[in-house]
């Protein structure tokens, strides 16, 4: 019978005619002969695997089962391929070759498989530094190992430390295909510092852990279970912030849905973006737990009416609802609020420059604090926010801003960040009475300046000037230099 070759997932019978030689045989059609026998009844004799040096034979048996059941040699295809598409799914592999060939001349109609792999190294590591929307700079060391039991799962041990106060411990576990289905589980235990001081004169100390299952499709789904600790570092916080120290435990679950058909994730031309994310806390019996619901709805819309001109418009929603009586008392907590302001944010204010606010107690040495650029109140995040950002993008005429994928653009920023009216008063800057307050309460800016896209984010390079804001907002007009990320909101 006919020999068929399976290899990088080709489809059998793509071989090329052979030439002709001189005085051999005819060429032979192989694609011609495939298809006139891939409805052939056939049976699979066997299946091996090579390659397979720290790999569970367990893996294979479930991936490569349904070969088995394959009834022709076009069904013989389409098992392979399916096995090959969800051996590279497990990202342990660098390379996954499958070869069909006919079986034994002692089985008739019959064809044997062989899988071969090339398993990725065992040990990661990786190094770097960043820097985060606040302005902290940090440095990141992580250590890792690659389907080291041969179950496919990856370990890793993350270490970051800021130059201030944060810094992140964790230890993490992914699964991929948990029970063979397209469902990817990682469970992580950490502790993480949040650093805020600067700020809001507060710190954030969190240890937990978290279960985040991913599908095949745009869901995510995780559970959180962290128990938290508020801290004042500067002993300078304000009132509010004082009322907000102390420890909480939060139970919650979250799910986010991403729908994006932009052409460029950092620079996109044409296509758009939705992305959702909605978050319910105090799962459990304890009273004392944090509760509330957080909903973010973000969208993001891309248009080239001619070449080299791009107009570009996104928008972003959030809402943070305490639940319960106790809740609403209380007040949210402010780690859980939403903050604006900044590159990415809203340009033009100082990063969370934006929104309610409380004046922090006084230094000791107030004109060496101001000397080192210590704020006098603390921002303290809001309940509900929204953001809009159009622009005009425009490829510029300089050859070497071009070839980096640097572009021009003009803008218009506007946002508001308010408490929640079910929340607790006396907040500055507290809820909106009516709509005419909320509409007040809206903060505008306009701009130009040159884009630099990088694969983390936007470097943005902008003169800036507010059209509305509030006598307590810090803003940042003229020249406004920062990173533009999708974890700005």
């Amino acid at each position: 019978g006919a020999r068929a070759h399976l290899l990088h997932a080709r489809p059998l019978g793509s071989m090329a005619t052979s030439p002709q030689g001189g005085g051999g045989p005819p060429p032979r059609d192989y694609q011609q002969l495939y298809f006139n026998v891939r409805h052939k009844p056939l049976v699979v004799h066997d299946v091996t695997v090579k390659g397979d040096d720290r790999t569970r034979p367990g893996l294979f048996d479930k991936v490569l089962a349904p070969i088995y059941r394959a009834s022709s040699l076009d069904e013989l295809r389409v098992r392979c391929l399916e096995a090959n598409a969800i051996l590279n799914s497990y990202d342990i592999f660098d390379k996954v070759d499958i070869l069909c060939d006919a079986g034994p001349a002692s089985a008739p109609d019959s064809a044997s498989v062989t899988v071969e792999v090339s398993e990725k190294n065992k040990l990661n590591i990786k190094g770097g530094a960043y820097v985060s929307q606040s302005g902290e700079g940090s440095a990141e060391f992580s250590a890792g190992l690659n389907n080291a039991f041969g179950f496919a799962e990856k370990l890793d041990v993350e270490v970051l430390q800021g130059h201030e106060r944060s810094s992140t411990y964790g230890f993490a576990w992914a699964q991929p295909r948990v029970l063979n289905a397209d469902v990817d589980v990682t469970t992580r235990a950490y502790q993480q510092v949040s650093c805020s001081k600067r700020l809001s004169s507060f710190d954030e100390t969190a240890r937990g852990v978290s279960v985040t299952a991913v599908g095949g499709g745009p869901a995510t789904l995780e559970y959180q279970l962290v128990f938290r600790e508020i801290a004042d570092p500067t002993r300078l916080a304000s009132k509010h912030i004082r009322h907000q120290l102390g420890h909480s435990l939060k139970s919650s679950v979250a799910y986010s849905y991403v729908a994006d058909t932009r052409d460029s994730p950092t620079r996109p031309s044409r296509g758009a973006l939705y992305r959702l994310r909605s978050e319910l806390a105090g799962i459990g019996a304890d009273p004392q737990m944090t509760r509330f619901f957080k909903q973010e709805v973000e969208a993001q819309v891309a248009r080239s009416p001619v070449e080299g001109v791009t107009f570009a418009a996104s928008a972003k929603l959030g809402a943070l609802v305490p639940l319960g009586d106790a809740a609403r008392k209380k007040g949210t907590c402010v780690a859980d609020r939403f903050f604006l302001g900044g590159v990415g944010s809203l340009r033009g204010f100082d990063t969370h420059g934006v929104g309610p606010s409380d004046e922090r107690r006084p230094p000791k040495d107030a004109e060496a604090a101001k000397a080192a650029g210590v704020l006098s109140r603390d921002a303290l995040g809001g309940d509900i926010v929204g953001s809009l950002f159009v622009s005009a993008q425009l490829e510029p005429t300089w050859r070497k801003l071009r070839d980096v994928g640097a572009y021009a653009h003009a803008f218009l920023n506007a946002g508001t960040l308010v408490p929640s009216p079910l929340g607790e008063a006396g907040r500055a800057g507290g809820a909106p009475a009516d709509v005419k307050s909320l509409a007040d309460s809206v903060r505008v800016s306009l701009g130009v300046g040159l884009v630099f896209p990088l694969p983390v984010g936007n470097i943005e390079v902008n003169y800036v000037k507010t059209a509305r804001r509030d006598r307590l907002d810090r803003t940042k007009e003229g020249l406004q230099v920062g990173l533009a990320t999708a974890l700005a909101f």
